[in-house]
């Protein structure tokens, strides 16, 4: 090989070199940076009020120092052009979410509806929680407990019930399967309350009716009192709704460990609206 095609390949090389390079610092570049103080909710977006950070960074924190997992809630305007899915998971690796040893760290990514703009939601997991989250499991997390609040603009919501079902299931309260089929138990339930009710009325009908003229002689006040009986009643057997719970305030000292050099590996769902 002569010194002119020496030359040659060298240049290439070196031209090769500097293009990989500013590929990837643009890539890098478009995903958001850390913050200097590490708390687990960075609300890039504006979705959240002070107090709904507050009290989601309470929950987290408290998380974060009763269990080895971290979970992590980003949300931001836009995406710079990635897939919402390797966003999640570059946000997972440059922050280093979750420990090192581990890799139990989680990364909800929320990017709001603005305007036309679809609305889009990842939840990413680390290696080392994939078998106790599948991908299937998050899939239904975001299809159930998030997007139907996030259609209404409902952002807290959502994302604070999908975190109550995430440390639920990385702090091993039940499993996958079981969060699954709890859906199928709630329907049963809310079925009985039906039937319940439905019984419990019909039998006040059957005292009712017989006394129906004395309760016109008694006057009104006889029926009202029936008539909030049976209300009072139906009430007590209605099902209960999901929600956020939680206590109010961050009253931590910051999110140890939060960002301990845990790794991803493509774990996780999405789904947008």
């Amino acid at each position: 090989m002569n010194f002119r095609m020496k030359s040659h390949l060298v240049n290439r090389l070196s031209l090769i070199t500097i293009l990989v390079f500013f590929q990837c610092a643009s890539l890098c570049a478009g995903i958001v940076k850390k913050p200097s103080v590490s708390l687990p909710v960075n609300d890039f977006a504006g979705i959240f009020s002070q107090s709904q950070q507050n009290e989601l960074n309470s929950t987290l924190v408290r998380f974060a120092d009763s269990t080895s997992n971290r979970i992590v809630v980003v949300t931001v305007n836009d995406l710079d052009g990635y897939p919402i899915a390797e966003y999640a998971q570059q946000v997972g690796e440059q922050w280093g979410v979750g420990n090192k040893e581990f890799d139990n760290g989680i990364v909800i990514l929320v990017k709001p509806k603005i305007g036309s703009s679809r609305g889009e939601v990842f939840i990413a997991t680390g290696y080392g929680l994939e078998g106790a989250i599948p991908d299937a499991t998050v899939k239904r997390i975001i299809e159930q407990e998030m997007i139907p609040e996030f259609k209404n603009n409902e952002y807290y919501h959502g994302v604070s019930n999908a975190v109550n079902v995430l440390m639920k299931l990385a702090g091993g309260e039940y499993s996958a399967k079981e969060y699954e089929s709890g859906d199928e138990e709630d329907l049963l339930l809310d079925i009985i309350a039906l039937v319940v009710m439905l019984g419990v009325i019909w039998i006040l009908l059957l005292i009712i009716a017989p006394k129906k003229s004395k309760v016109i002689q008694s006057g009104k006040s006889s029926v009202t009192k029936d008539i909030v009986d049976a209300v009072i009643l139906s009430e007590i057997f209605k099902s209960s709704g999901r929600g956020g719970g939680g206590h109010s305030g961050f009253g931590g000292g910051g999110f140890t460990g939060g960002f301990g050099g845990g790794h991803f590996g493509g774990g996780g769902a999405g789904g947008s609206w």
